[in-house]
């Protein structure tokens, strides 16, 4: 088969491999679109610390059963599948907690095992796998997963319900799922970022107000949208600017408000206002990955309750993808989310 091998920092071939086999309890997926993450852009640099070489890297995927075990009786071959991008143990005190994307021993797709940069994968005995409704289409089922990160922190962390005030810190895909998410639980969402065109998908997806933090005052404007009050809940989804996004959630969000961050890839340094934390009452929360959120994702995009669409900015061939990622990297051309389509 075809595939895009990660064989070091910025050195990726499309090159012919061997075509896994599915072993017992395990399924052979014909890829049909992956979507490029900003995960994956930070292992083709090199700086993604949970990357070996050589990788095929993907987890942002749908596709067709090829093949599968004979011990699996719930589908078939041909079936259109979404499958969680985590492999976890079910034994540790998380996992048997319910907690199962803190698990300590996770194996993910394209980093720890090869991904969907690739014409099949194949899926462990253990992961979990979800039947595609007809009406979805293979791109936007690639989307479920970013949208399950953003379910995990709106609805499980921040508990985001009718009539919150919500910011959401960052318009990448992370983002713009959350305030999607946010506005559908019946909040009012303002969205901040630096790219006017990623506010201008903001706005598609249902943020109520958006701010360019280089343009504008952000705590006036957020003070001004929730009437001096300041927001119920605010959601923290740059990741690489933390040291400054950190300091600016709490400024915006109210005395007693809740603050969690979901952003990724930041140098591991934030400076938190610790006055303003303290003796405001401010909570704040950490919430990561998006297991089990699947089924849940694909419901809301069958229903058009969320439209994932306006972030699909790109598709292209396994051919271009080193175009594509240095794309994301240089934001070439309005890029929001590239789909590898097979």
């Amino acid at each position: 088969m075809l595939a895009a091998v990660l064989h070091g920092p910025y050195d990726m071939r499309v090159e012919e491999v061997e075509t896994p086999v599915p072993g017992k309890g395990e399924v052979l997926l014909r890829i049909k679109a992956c979507a490029i993450c900003g995960s994956d852009l930070h292992a083709y640099k090199g700086k993604h610390q949970k990357v070996t070489f050589p990788r095929i890297l993907g987890h942002e995927f749908s596709g067709v059963i090829e093949a599968l075990s004979p011990e699996i009786k719930d589908f078939k071959v041909g079936d259109r599948v979404v499958v969680d991008t985590n492999k976890t143990c079910g034994q540790c005190p998380q996992c048997k907690a319910g907690r199962p994307n803190l698990c300590k021993t996770t194996v993910n797709f394209g980093f720890k095992m090869d991904g969907a940069f690739a014409e099949f994968v194949r899926v462990p005995e253990g992961i979990n796998i979800y039947k595609m409704p007809e009406s979805i289409s293979f791109e936007e089922a690639a989307l479920a997963q970013p949208l399950g990160v953003a379910l995990n922190a709106v609805r499980r962390r921040a508990v985001v319900t009718v009539g919150d005030t919500v910011a959401v810190l960052g318009a990448g895909p992370i983002g713009l799922s959350a305030a999607a998410l946010a506005k559908a639980c019946g909040a009012q969402v303002l969205v901040t970022d630096t790219e006017d065109f990623r506010l201008e998908i903001a706005k598609k997806m249902g943020a109520d107000e958006v701010v360019n933090v280089l343009k504008d005052d952000v705590v006036g404007k957020s003070l001004e949208f929730t009437r001096q009050n300041g927001f119920d809940k605010v959601i923290e989804a740059v990741g690489g600017m933390q040291d400054t996004t950190i300091q600016q959630t709490t400024q915006i969000v109210k005395p007693g408000g809740l603050i969690v961050v979901v952003g990724n890839f930041s140098g591991n340094k934030a400076t938190l206002r610790i006055t303003e934390f303290k003796d405001r009452e401010i909570e704040i929360r950490g919430s990561r990955g998006q297991h089990g959120t699947v089924p849940y994702c694909l419901k809301l995009i069958e229903s058009g309750v969320i439209d994932v669409k306006p972030m699909i900015t790109h598709t292209i061939a396994l051919d271009g993808i080193v175009k594509g990622l240095e794309r994301l990297e240089e934001q070439k051309g309005r890029t929001m989310k590239v789909i590898v389509k097979f």
